[in-house]
């Protein structure tokens, strides 16, 4: 196994809702792995995120990393981003990278799910946010972004793995279906990549549970604390512990038990809007991961 002192070894990049999570709780068990973190997004300069720490910088985190480790981050935006493949690249040109995808029509499904339940999303209904994203209306400020990613260029996959194939040379590509499938072999094969001694025995990971958002409004109101909100939560109620509770109630009042992973169905219309993007790229897409994707327009 090969060390790097203080530089970045290793980057899982995205893509979001493809099991990164799980695959970084996993890794995160080992003892001879450090991570800066999960969706750290300490770098990115052109990702516009409105809760990042901006008096963190990578410079300053990575030296007080053990140096007998490896390091690496694990961040999903990183595949979306134009700028992040270059400051890898900057920190290490050796560094491997991890990329995950996902059937495009699963991930935006999964990923509308996530936005609407951390504020970044208005419209609850899956549909009529799509319908509204593929024409271009304007999207309003969230919580995590300024202005959230479109859908579909969430899933402009051949554009953004190319942006890494021009720098790096080490990469590897996990698909959701092999993480179901056979999560210990996918982890270990994860490993073998990173130059690590793989585990015989890997233990599941659950996966986040999607859950029935019935009022986007409170919950944006709730994750955001606009200013005056929290003066007047403050003044109404001292007691900090008191506050977080009630807000955490708030929040669950504004989740249904239901879960929606079997219920939310992508109507044709904008099926079709998502397979006819995805088979423009599944040339390229197959070159460039080496597999048969043509199954995501089934």
């Amino acid at each position: 196994m090969s060390l790097s002192k203080n530089t970045l070894d290793f980057a899982i990049v995205g893509a979001p809702k493809c099991g990164t999570t799980s695959i970084f709780e996993s890794l995160n068990e080992r003892n001879d792995l450090s991570f800066l973190g999960k969706d750290s997004h300490i770098l990115g300069k052109d990702l516009d995120l409105l809760l990042r720490d901006h008096s963190l910088t990578i410079e300053s985190v990575l030296p007080s990393f053990d140096s007998e480790r490896l390091i690496g981050d694990v961040s999903v935006w990183y595949l979306y981003s134009e700028t992040v493949a270059k400051e890898i690249h900057q920190l290490n040109q050796e560094a491997k990278i991890i990329i995950c995808l996902r059937n495009p029509v699963d991930l935006i499904a999964s990923l509308h799910n996530q936005h609407v339940k951390g504020g970044d999303e208005a419209i609850a209904d899956l549909n009529l946010a799509l319908q509204k994203d593929f024409n271009n209306d304007t999207i309003t400020e969230g919580v995590h972004f300024r202005t959230r990613p479109r859908y579909l260029d969430s899933v402009d996959f051949t554009g953004q793995i190319l942006r890494y194939q021009q720098l790096f040379e080490k990469i590897h590509f996990v698909f959701f279906d092999d993480l179901k499938a056979d999560f210990g072999k996918a982890i270990r094969e994860i490993e073998s990549f990173l130059e690590v001694e793989p585990r015989s025995e890997v233990s599941k990971v659950e996966a986040n549970e999607r859950k029935n958002i019935s009022k986007p409004g409170l919950v944006k109101i709730l994750k955001k604390k606009p200013a005056f909100l929290k003066s007047v939560f403050r003044t109404a109620i001292p007691s900090k512990k008191l506050r977080h509770k009630l807000m955490e109630k708030a929040l669950d009042a504004s989740f249904s038990d239901d879960l929606v992973q079997s219920k939310v169905v992508i109507n044709d219309e904008n099926q079709k809007v998502i397979k006819q993007f995805i088979e423009k790229q599944l040339p390229l897409l197959s070159e460039q991961t080496g597999r048969d994707c043509s199954h995501w327009l089934k």
